[in-house]
């Protein structure tokens, strides 16, 4: 398998999409857990949906894998003490680092209107479990 190569730039936010193990729906029904799972930092901007997320974040210097890799796991791990299966997460994450305002903004319009893509609402603001 090759190896992936992360960039992590102090003062850049990220733009992250996680999708659970074969697209189980788990999500929206977890969402106190899923929220319980970030420790250090918080995502700025968000969209929780059954079974993906989209969040921009800022690691403040951290690193994104470290970041990624104990929210997957901490989650992973309530989960299971909970509901008794096994593997959670699909294997990595996508990231993209926001490279200006523009590109920021592009970021927020697609995590606002993901629910109105995928037929949850028709209409970006009735939808619950974001951030708008």
């Amino acid at each position: 398998m090759k190896s992936l190569r992360r960039y992590n730039l102090t003062g850049k936010k990220y733009f992250i999409t996680a999708v659970t193990l074969k697209r189980a729906p788990i999500l929206l029904e977890n969402l106190s857990l899923f929220w319980s799972c970030w420790v250090d930092i918080k995502p700025e901007a968000w969209v929780i949906l059954s079974n993906h997320f989209h969040i921009i974040i800022d690691v403040a210097g951290g690193n994104i894998l470290r970041l990624m890799h104990n929210f997957k796991l901490r989650y992973s791990i309530h989960y299971r003490k909970s509901k008794g299966t096994g593997k959670v997460w699909q294997n990595r994450f996508w990231d993209h680092i926001i490279r200006d305002n523009k590109d920021l903004n592009r970021h927020l319009d697609y995590i606002h209107y993901n629910p109105v893509k995928h037929g949850f609402v028709n209409n970006p603001f009735d939808y619950r479990d974001s951030s708008l």
